[in-house]
Order: structure tokens, then C-alpha cells, then sequence
């Protein structure tokens, strides 16, 4: 080969690795935190964290995830001003209204909306609550007051003539609910998956029907949240984040992902895990969608004028 074919050839070799060299993205920053502690509510919606945990989606983005299970929300948030978790799993509710508050709290990202049958007001079998109306001076379960269980409570109280007053609410973790009920300590309670197909298979408790089917369909339910300061302090852990959880909310599109971490961090068995009524797993937040739950609160009293739940969304 002579001198000017071997130039040749070297010049093209050098135009291929630099033209492949710039086609490849930057690597990733290091998070500034290699472990992270999660709060999480022990519900169904929580099961695309624990996907990604499973399946190794956070420690390939160099982040280890550690749960740390609450009631709800109303608990978690002070947890997440005091430092003792660095996320937290939020209904929106309590975001909306800890916003209003002028706590510095953001939505980072969505994890769940509502199926038909994810939530439920639910009596025990034998009660003689049969309709919304006969709810009138009971006690009604929640996990949290103030949040999301109190509005969709609130909201189906309304169409069926009653008010919020007209009922007591009582805080009750999710997992003691339908005991409770049982036991005669609480007449009714607002109940999510997996324990409402879990008590409803054991005979424990039947849902009160509503007089508007569906009403709670596609309403985002639950997301993630973390202070501005912490979300400033630390970009790097908070993308980390955000891309294992993703990965996780892919996969949990294939029911059988989330079958097999409900029992792990729920206490329910595999059988039942398997009839849990599941609703969907968004992969992107939707300010849109969001509103709608902005809308609610309006409307039965929790927020004195409109929001644009827009400013309570982080930058991606």
C-alpha cells in the first residue's frame, strides 16, 4: 500500500471514530448521594418503585433506593421537611394543599391513576349501610384527613345530599382498615387495592355503591415529591431518580411485574395479589390530568379560589 492510499484510509478511519464519538450522549453526572431514603404508602401504586428496585433499575443508574413505608402523604411530607427521607410518595391532594401552605414541596414525578375499581368506600358484609345516605353520624376510615380518601369521600357524600360533617372521619392505616371494620371500630372506611380485593376475598368487607359509576377513573392518585432545597442541593441524585423510576413504570405495564412485588411490601399473599384490581402507571406527568384534581378540591371546599397545579410541578 502506498504512502497516499495509507493516508487515505487513516483520514477515513479518523472521520469514523470521531463521527461515532460525537454520536454517543455524555455520560450521566454521579449522583451526590449513592443511597436515597423513599417514603412510600403500602398501596398498590407504590409497585413501580419496588419494580425498579427488584429488578436493579436504581443501582444501574448508581443509586440505592431504601422504602420507608408510611400512612400517607400527610405523614410523609414532614418527614420529607425534616430530612428523615429524601422522597416521598404524595396523593395529590395533600401536595395541593401543603403547596397552598407555602410549603416548598414539588411533584418530581406521576406514578398512578385510578382503574374503576382501585378504591372503594366499603361497609362490613353484614352491615345495614346500603347506600351513601345511611352513612349519616358513622365513622368513615381514612388513611389520612385531609387528603385524598376525605375529598373522594367528601365528593361522594355530596352527590348523595350530604356534607362532610355529616359522617366523623377516623385515621386508620390502610392495612388495619378491614379489621377494624370488623371489629366494629370504624362503620366504614375508604379502601385501596391490594386490601380492598384482599378483604373483599376473605368476606371481610363489600363496597357501598356510588350513585356515579366510574367516578374516579384515570384521576392521577399518587406521585412523587421532594423539597426545592433538597431538589437544588442534589440535581445529579434527583435525574438518577427519575430515570430508575421510569424504567420502573415501563415495566409495571406487564401485570405480572406487579403481582410479584405486592406481596413483598403489602403482607398480602400471592393469590391474592394475582385478583388485585390495578389501575394504570403513567410514564410522564400530565398538568392536564392534574387539574382535575385541583377542580375537585375546588369544588367541595378544600381550596378558597383555583390553582394551576403547573407551579407545584419540579422542572424535568
Amino acid at each position: 500500500m502506498n504512502l497516499a492510499i495509507r493516508l487515505t484510509a487513516a483520514a477515513v478511519l479518523a472521520l469514523v471514530s470521531t463521527a461515532c464519538t460525537a454520536a454517543q450522549p455524555p455520560p450521566e453526572p454521579v449522583p451526590e448521594l449513592s443511597t436515597i431514603k423513599v417514603g412510600v404508602m403500602p398501596t398498590a401504586d407504590a409497585a413501580p418503585l419496588f419494580v425498579a428496585i427488584g429488578k436493579g433499575y436504581f443501582e444501574q443508574e448508581g443509586l440505592e433506593v431504601q422504602p420507608v413505608i408510611g400512612t400517607g402523604a400527610g405523614a410523609l411530607i414532614p418527614q420529607l421537611e425534616a430530612g428523615t427521607v429524601d422522597l416521598a410518595q404524595t396523593d395529590y391532594v395533600t401536595t395541593i394543599l401543603a403547596g397552598g401552605h407555602g410549603k416548598q414541596v414539588k411533584v418530581i414525578a406521576e406514578t398512578a391513576q385510578a382503574g374503576p375499581t382501585s378504591y372503594a368506600l366499603v361497609v362490613a358484609k353484614d352491615s345495614k349501610i346500603e347506600s351513601l345516605e345511611d352513612l349519616k353520624g358513622e365513622k368513615v376510615g381514612v388513611n389520612n384527613l385531609n387528603g385524598a380518601a376525605t375529598l373522594s369521600v367528601t365528593a361522594m357524600l355530596a352527590d348523595a345530599g350530604l356534607d362532610a360533617e355529616d359522617v366523623k372521619f377516623v385515621e386508620r392505616p390502610f392495612p388495619e382498615m378491614a379489621n377494624a371494620i370488623a371489629a366494629g371500630k370504624l362503620d366504614a372506611a375508604w379502601l385501596a387495592e391490594p386490601y380492598l380485593s384482599s378483604s373483599a376475598a376473605r368476606g371481610l368487607v363489600r363496597a357501598v355503591p356510588d350513585v356515579v359509576p366510574g367516578r374516579f377513573t384515570d384521576l392521577p392518585t399518587s406521585g412523587w415529591m421532594a423539597t426545592d432545597e433538597w431538589r437544588s442541593n442534589h440535581p445529579a441524585t434527583l435525574a438518577a431518580f427519575r430515570r430508575g423510576l421510569a424504567k420502573g413504570l415501563r415495566a409495571a405495564a406487564n401485570r405480572k411485574e406487579v403481582e410479584a412485588v405486592l406481596p413483598k411490601y403489602t403482607k398480602i399473599d400471592a393469590e391474592s395479589a394475582r385478583d388485585v384490581s390495578l389501575g394504570a402507571f403513567p410514564t410522564a406527568l400530565d398538568p392536564q390530568r392534574l387539574q382535575r384534581v385541583a377542580d375537585l378540591m375546588q369544588r367541595h371546599g378544600y381550596l378558597r379560589g383555583s390553582v394551576d397545579v403547573r407551579k407545584l410541578i419540579a422542572e424535568p
